[in-house]
């Protein structure tokens, strides 16, 4: 967890975050045993360029802004993509899905409780999203 933490305080203390591209839209990915898919984000320009090589070695260093990273992962989560925290040049990664990766970031879907207010709040009322709900953001 503490690799998480120090991830999160740099990515939000740049204002960025560190992914490989092949082209322009078209980042790296990993899948785990199960089949699920990841795009692995670095905290630093340096760590990133560590990781190019092997299936990578033709990928280069590109930067996305917090903004428009959290706004990327609701289509990620629709896609069923995951991010992956990779903590350097061991190969360690922390697979997180991406609506939490969002939270953490920063841009939360706030809950009903949250919108209301506790006071206001009736657990009874509250339903779920719908799963076919799109959002218009």
């Amino acid at each position: 967890m503490e690799e998480i933490q120090k991830f999160l305080h740099t990515v939000n203390a740049n204002g960025m975050l560190w992914l490989l591209e092949a082209k322009p839209g078209l980042f790296a990915m990993l899948e785990d045993g199960g089949g699920n898919s990841y795009i692995p984000v670095w905290a630093t320009k340096e760590e990133a360029e560590a990781n190019i090589g092997d299936d990578w070695a033709n990928y280069t260093v590109a930067t996305m802004e917090i903004a428009e990273f959290i706004t990327w992962t609701r289509e990620l989560g629709s896609d069923n993509v995951g991010i992956a925290i990779s903590t350097g040049t061991e190969g360690q990664i922390f697979p997180i899905p991406s609506n939490i990766m969002r939270q953490m970031l920063g841009g939360q879907d706030k809950s009903d409780r949250e919108l209301v207010g506790e006071e206001f709040y009736d657990e009874e009322w509250a339903e779920p999203t719908p799963e076919d709900f799109e959002d218009e953001e």
